[in-house]
């Protein structure tokens, strides 16, 4: 009877194994199947504003790090102009991130341009690598997929905090071990009666005091357990042998080696009995006696001690790879692109430029030696134009991808001045938001210390005034730039402008068909100032009084005419 148990208990176990090995092959397949389906594919992920501020954590810290190599501050896009570019739906569209490593970093990487040819041929490369390289892109990508995201919390701020968390003497921890082994051999040896008061004492003592030291740093196992799963990463990139790595395969290779000890034993850290599982159950019992986890905590927060550098270098590197392979579908994604081509002039040369966030996009080419003003109709496309450029030259300085058939231009610094709006927080008006806007791009021309030109988009340069001080003061802030290291894009309704800042500027403009019932935009950028208006006769489309339209027409002519308006 009994053998008849032992054997069906033995096939029960043996069905629950098979299971659980096929219950994992499926995963794996499964796995492979959906990197496969989402290669190539814009992201379908939602991002919630609070993720979006998590995932910008790490940019938010570097972008107040000094750089090493020349002793000065980064330059970065700022909030007006990510804003202004709708950088955050762009992020979203490519970030095919598995963890939180790689996603944070292509977000540091969209909003710090490189100036520096030789990291950006390097990344070019390897997104070009596991374009082509089907089986070690998905098994990179099974690597990321095990590292994970976190949400609610940064893997740059987990790696920061533990980072500057000092660590404790253990000596609490062996004094309450050491006292309950004494217990132990009283109790069996000595006298058991004053034995069993002792291990009833030292277990008391251990743990009080063990509650007590783990809610101080319990948090911090965590981000040490995020650490561990990045040092395995790496051992696992390395042992891929990607020689399109290079000198970060070396890298990642030193770097796990150098925290070989920080993986060992790092089983014995845990925050809490996760599953439930009665080994789990255990194993909290045994580290609430002996402390072992504390014990061993101490001791890892001793050797990262120093180690900071090595410790965000491990993480930049697992980013950049990951970052490299959203690129690579990205790139599949889209219509067409190009590599960009950076020169050491100002001029700017693109050709079917387009925008990444529209459908079927209406693609523009662009040579330009002299900054450039544009006119046209409201919704014929100026606006849509400026950030194009603005994106292109943020994209190409940035992933080396420029979504046209060819551009050509130096490393911009790139500022907008677009979509501004009142400041409820500080109580300015729209014209002071617009000012300040436009200042912080005057500052950063005049700024000596940089050596790349700016870019600057300015839609509808002080919009937020009357008629005649607007187009005097933008007549001349737009002329003083003519001779300094800027690029500008300029957008306008005022066409008294373009004959004004007709030996500074290259005039351009959209325009429109307008029939009886319909304005149709065919969104071509055309040579010269604007020819054509459409306010009033969308103002008749909309079914408007027919006196408003008539006198309106009249008024408009009478300007016309006369430059001035009738009395």
């Amino acid at each position: 009877m009994n053998f008849k148990v032992l054997i069906i208990i033995g096939i029960l176990l043996a069905l629950i194994i098979v299971a659980s090995i096929q219950s994992l092959i499926k995963e794996k397949i499964n796995l492979k199947k959906r990197l496969l389906a989402s290669y190539g594919k814009p992201s379908k992920r939602k991002i919630s504003d609070d993720e979006m501020q998590t995932i910008a954590r790490y940019f938010n810290m570097r972008k107040e790090m000094i750089d090493a190599s020349t002793g000065k501050m980064p330059f970065y896009i700022d909030d007006i102009t990510w804003n202004d570019l709708d950088m955050d739906r762009f992020y979203a569209l490519i970030n095919n991130c598995k963890s939180s490593a790689g996603q944070e970093y292509l977000y540091k990487r969209l909003r710090m341009p490189e100036n520096d040819l030789g990291k950006a041929l390097y990344f070019d490369k390897l997104a070009k690598f596991f374009d082509q390289n089907e089986d070690c892109r998905i098994k990179v990508q099974k690597i990321f997929v095990k590292l994970g995201i976190t949400k609610k919390i940064s893997v740059s701020d987990y790696i920061s905090s533990l980072m500057q968390l000092e660590a404790e003497k253990n000596t609490i921890h062996v004094i309450a071990l050491l006292a309950m082994l004494l217990s132990f051999v009283v109790a069996f040896a000595v006298n058991p009666v004053i034995g069993i008061l002792m291990i009833i004492a030292s277990v008391s003592f251990s743990i009080i005091s063990y509650y007590r030291y783990k809610a101080k740093v319990e948090p911090y196992f965590i981000c040490f357990t995020q650490l561990v799963k990045m040092v395995k990463a790496a051992d696992q990139v390395v042992k891929l042998n990607i020689e399109a790595l290079g000198h970060n395969n070396d890298k990642l290779d030193t770097i796990s080696h150098d925290f070989s000890k920080l993986v060992k034993n790092s089983w014995l850290l845990t925050s809490t009995n996760v599953n439930g599982s009665f080994v789990e159950m255990i194993m909290d019992y045994l580290r609430m006696l002996t402390h072992v986890d504390l014990m061993r905590f101490n001791s890892c927060l001793n050797y990262l001690d120093g180690m900071e550098s090595e410790v965000f270098d491990l993480f930049e590197t697992l980013g950049l790879i990951e970052a490299s392979i959203c690129v690579a579908s990205f790139r599949r994604a889209i219509p067409y692109w190009s590599e960009p081509r950076f020169t050491r002039d100002k001029n700017l040369m693109v050709k079917d430029l387009y925008h990444p966030l529209i459908k079927n996009p209406v693609s523009n080419s662009l040579a330009s030696e002299r900054n450039v003003l544009l006119t046209g109709s409201n919704a014929s496309g100026k606006s849509t134009f400026l950030k194009s450029v603005a994106v292109n030259a943020l994209l190409a300085q940035t992933i080396y991808t420029s979504l046209s058939s060819a551009y050509k231009a130096p490393f911009f610094r790139i500022y907008s001045s677009m979509a501004l709006r009142d400041s409820l927080s500080s109580q300015d008006s729209f014209y002071m938001v617009e000012i300040k806007a436009l200042k912080r791009i005057l500052d950063a021309i005049d700024d000596q210390s940089k050596e790349e030109p700016v870019l600057a988009m300015i839609d509808e340069v002080l919009k937020g005034t009357n008629t005649v001080e607007r187009i005097a003061a933008s007549s001349q802030i737009l002329k003083n730039l003519k001779d300094k290291n800027v690029l500008v894009f300029a957008a306008t309704h005022d066409i008294e402008l373009t004959s004004m800042l007709a030996r500074e500027y290259d005039n351009y403009h959209f325009m429109e068909e307008v029939s009886q019932d319909e304005v149709r935009f065919d969104y071509k950028m055309q040579e010269g100032p604007a020819t054509t208006r459409n306010a009033i006769k969308l103002l008749k489309m909309m079914g408007y009084d027919k006196k408003i339209i008539r006198d309106a027409e009249s008024e408009a002519e009478f300007f016309t005419q006369m430059g001035a308006w009738r009395k």
